[in-house]
């Protein structure tokens, strides 16, 4: 994207978007912020002091970019025609450096932060809201992963924690997205891209049934785990996938464990799969 492709109106949705972007990252860091020499209470009202008011500029310039009167600034903001123009009259769009790479960085965070929702599995949440752009088609999220694009933090990273335990042209197997599963939850993802069981190939039908039961006895042995639920329904994306998810002691059991079923730190995902190599490699010397 060149800077010649930017209307006034796109500008100002990048530096508005922008805007809201670092006010959405700093509050979600001040969710799990000590009170420490700095008391939290006083920083917030003086982040707010200080990014409301640049917010209020940035949209006052969004809505006049995008065809808003003076009438229609006065509406937004409580205040009279004469008042709007008098505050914002000499306001100016935040110049960009690189509008492209805020574009492209706002694609990117709005996709690792995106949810189960419609457009985290497109690869331009942004950008398809700025004129002259068609939107893309959308993105398998296994594929777009492996293929080093950004993806929603629940479809993992292309090295899981601690590596891929099986990775061999036809499987993938590593530890599950920390924040979304338990510490063990293992992933099974295929390379080829098909949807479902109906699509195996004989190989991949028989792989499947092995890696289940290579992987399920030594899981429940490093996680202490009395049941291992085996998950997979390809509702987040049209890619062959399968969870085996540890259902621990004292964890609710049924089915409604998936619901919820929990979640753990890059560190214990770590650790726990460094115990279930060793036990892997100890089940396949005593065969």
């Amino acid at each position: 994207m060149d800077t010649p492709d930017f209307t006034a109106a796109d500008l100002s949705r990048l530096a508005l978007s922008a805007r809201l972007q670092a006010l959405s990252e700093a509050l979600r860091l001040a969710v799990a912020t000590p009170d420490g020499e700095e008391p939290l209470a006083p920083k917030l009202w003086s982040l707010l002091g200080t990014e409301v008011p640049e917010l209020h500029d940035a949209i006052v310039g969004y809505l006049r970019d995008t065809g808003g009167s003076w009438r229609d600034v006065a509406d937004l903001s409580g205040l009279t025609d004469e008042q709007a123009r008098e505050r914002w009259a000499d306001a100016a769009t935040p110049h960009l450096t690189d509008p492209a790479a805020t574009a492209a960085e706002l694609d990117a965070w709005y996709s690792r932060h995106a949810q189960l929702e419609p457009l985290a599995r497109v690869r331009d949440p942004f950008t398809r809201l700025l004129s002259g752009r068609t939107p893309e088609e959308r993105q398998c999220l296994v594929c777009a992963k492996y293929a080093g694009l950004p993806v929603p933090a629940w479809a993992g990273f292309p090295v899981p924690p601690g590596g891929h335990l099986v990775d061999d042209g036809i499987w993938r197997v590593g530890h599950g997205p920390t924040p979304y599963w338990p510490v063990g939850t293992l992933l099974i993802e295929s390379h080829r891209h098909f949807l479902d069981y109906a699509d195996f190939t004989d190989e991949e039908a028989a792989g499947i049934g092995t890696l289940v039961r290579r992987f399920t006895g030594p899981l429940k042995e490093v996680t202490g785990a009395p049941r291992i639920h085996i998950f997979s329904c390809m509702e987040g994306t049209e890619h062959f996938h399968l969870w085996l998810v540890p259902r621990t002691v004292g964890g609710v059991a049924g089915r409604t464990f998936i619901a919820d079923p929990g979640y753990c730190t890059p560190v214990e995902a770590e650790e726990v799969i460094g115990r279930l190599r060793k036990a892997l490699a100890e089940s396949a010397a005593a065969r």
